[in-house]
């Protein structure tokens, strides 16, 4: 792709994400996105048919580079917490590399729709990833189709939480508690 192509390209986004900062997405025109990134409306609708397209191009693009980060190699893993922590870490510190995209995408302010689709992807992945264990003889015991549903549901609320408060904890600690809950449980200490 032409560099000056891909440059406008990031300036449209850019300003549709800051212009929902302040309004929502659902509430950014085509004209404030033009406004922000300082082109003509031309300009846009070369590069996306509306901003439904822009949208999505922006889910698309985020989307595709978390299943890119998600998915582990055969060789990767030697038991069931190798499969949960790298996954969770590597969508972690995805989420963290492009904090701008998804403070916008899980905001109450963004997308209604995106938390779904990124639900289904982290379900996918999973998915694809027990399947590695099965080429291991390691077999999971527990009906797969819930356990997918409650690891994916846990990690994607944990995630909107940590984005939505400024994502403070660092990602490597975060995805430790995570793979030590899902794969060990609470532990618990009565007195």
């Amino acid at each position: 792709m032409d560099r000056r192509i891909k440059k406008t390209k990031n300036e449209i986004k850019r300003a549709l994400l800051e212009a929902s900062n302040s309004k929502g997405i659902e509430q950014v025109t085509v004209q404030d996105i033009v406004d922000h990134a300082d082109i003509n409306r031309a300009t846009f609708y070369y590069h996306y048919k509306d901003k439904k397209d822009l949208v999505a191009s922006i889910e698309n693009e985020t989307l595709e580079g978390l299943i890119q980060n998600i998915r582990i190699q055969d060789g990767q893993f030697n038991s069931l917490e190798d499969i949960v922590y790298h996954p969770i870490l590597a969508t972690l510190e995805h989420v963290k590399s492009f904090e701008d995209v998804y403070k916008i995408l899980l905001s109450s302010n963004g997308i209604t729709n995106f938390c779904w689709k990124m639900l289904d992807t982290i379900k996918s992945s999973l998915s694809d990833n027990f399947e590695l264990l099965k080429k291991k003889n390691i077999v999971i015991l527990n009906d797969k189709s819930y356990l997918v549903n409650f690891i994916a549901g846990a990690h994607l609320s944990v995630i909107i939480d940590w984005v939505n408060n400024g994502l403070e904890s660092d990602p490597k600690i975060l995805a430790n508690h995570m793979a030590v809950i899902l794969t060990n449980g609470v532990n618990v200490k009565f007195n």
